[in-house]
């Protein structure tokens, strides 16, 4: 196990690189950056010592390089305390990324791995092949790619954009517009009040329910699928729609609803 300490005078941002294992980031109120790396097996004694760690002018780097092997990538797990307000980037094959804590920004690309964050001030950027994302809490704006992981997002503050193929996407609240696209994954969206939620599918299903009192314009279509609205009899807003929905599947079902107060 190796281990380094930098102080810091506020915020600053961390770029990883790590094939396999996995990334541990905490964001507290510290003054010093604290940096853990251990090999998760034996091959990976070797790894370790070749990893870059390094921190100047705001900016941590813990580079390890790529060796393909017979065996398997080597992995280790990197464990990372940052000033609050910080930003990670995270490129990884295997390995799961996990924060804790007030990051500032996300961003990165796994393989396989998985993607798990708190609270995020910044934006979110990040896309996966089969990994999954789960974001309990966003202020600014979340653009997500998959192949075939999952999206969930508990609260997001700006907009949401987002793209898989057989993904599924969970939206708590949507504090603005939110952009979905998937083939055949299930769309969800728990609460929308206002812009535009404009989900996109092919054999997956939608659910969009909407704020209380919100006026809502539909546009919604499917080929073969059925497609419902439950706002009339949920109670209907007063006034211009603040609200536009945009539904499109082939063959799968739409149903739009009202969200409890």
């Amino acid at each position: 196990m190796a281990s380094w300490e930098f102080p810091a005078e506020g915020p600053v941002q961390a770029e990883i690189s790590l094939p396999a294992g996995s990334v541990h980031a905490t964001a507290t109120q510290t003054d010093t950056v604290t940096v853990s790396l251990e090999s998760a097996s034996k091959s990976g004694e070797r790894l370790l010592a070749e990893t870059e760690v390094s921190f100047d002018g705001g900016k941590l780097r813990v580079i390890t390089p790529r060796r393909v092997s017979v065996f398997g990538n080597a992995s280790l797990n990197l464990a990372i305390t940052l000033p609050a307000g910080s930003s990670v980037a995270a490129d990884t094959a295997s390995a799961d990324v996990t924060c804790h804590g007030d990051m500032g920004g996300l961003s990165g690309k796994t393989a396989s791995g998985d993607v798990d964050a708190e609270r995020v001030g910044g934006d979110v950027d990040f896309s996966t092949a089969s990994g999954d994302v789960e974001l309990a809490e966003t202020t600014g704006d979340v653009r997500v790619s998959t192949a075939s992981g999952d999206l969930t997002v508990g609260r997001a503050g700006g907009e949401i954009i987002a793209k898989t193929a057989s993904g599924d996407v969970r939206i708590g609240a949507a504090g603005q517009s939110a952009t979905v696209k998937t083939a055949s994954g299930d769309v969800r969206i728990d609460r929308v009040s206002t812009g535009l939620a404009d989900a996109t599918t092919v054999s997956g299903d939608i659910v969009i329910a909407v704020a209380p009192e919100v006026g809502v314009y539909l546009d919604v279509s499917t080929l073969s699928g059925d497609a419902a609205s439950e706002l009339d009899s949920s109670g209907s807003a007063e006034g211009e729609a603040g609200l536009t929905i945009s539904c499109r599947s082939v063959s799968g079902d739409v149903r739009i609803t009202r969200a409890s107060r």
